[in-house]
């Protein structure tokens, strides 16, 4: 029980995590858990639109794509410029401490492959809610 309060903590974390896109843009302010929140419903969305893709998987691929930065933090472009985070390390090392563990780390390495349909739209969802906030 120990490892799952732990991961409900991390998640919570998400919500004092700010989006440093807002800060490398000047205005505006928003945490990931803000972001991932309405990705998720962008997510679904989609997913009903769509009429043929998993519309479950696609809300958990959103509302997943972003627990890593409770680890790692939320890089905008400049960082990423020079700070190499090790994204596939904090999922693994968050994914042996889950007896869920398994079903994590496969959703978020089909996020970050981008190759099925389901990823496809989680994505699409993740760059809607960043240009619907601006």
């Amino acid at each position: 029980m120990k490892n799952i309060a732990n991961f409900l903590f991390e998640v919570g974390m998400l919500k004092r995590t700010p989006r440093t896109g807002f800060q490398f843009l000047g205005s505006g302010a928003e945490s990931v858990a803000e972001h991932s929140f309405r990705a998720a419903m962008i997510g679904y969305t989609l997913a009903q639109m769509d009429g043929r893709a998993d519309v479950g998987r696609v809300l958990q691929l959103c509302l997943f794509h972003d627990i890593p930065e409770a680890r790692i933090g939320d890089l905008n472009y400049v960082n990423k410029k020079y700070v190499k985070p090790d994204e596939e390390k904090a999922v693994e090392d968050l994914a042996r401490q889950l007896p869920f563990g398994d079903d994590y780390r496969s959703t978020l390495l089909e996020f970050m492959a981008k190759e099925t349909h389901e990823a496809k739209l989680a994505h699409d969802a993740d760059q809607l809610e960043m240009v619907l906030s601006l």
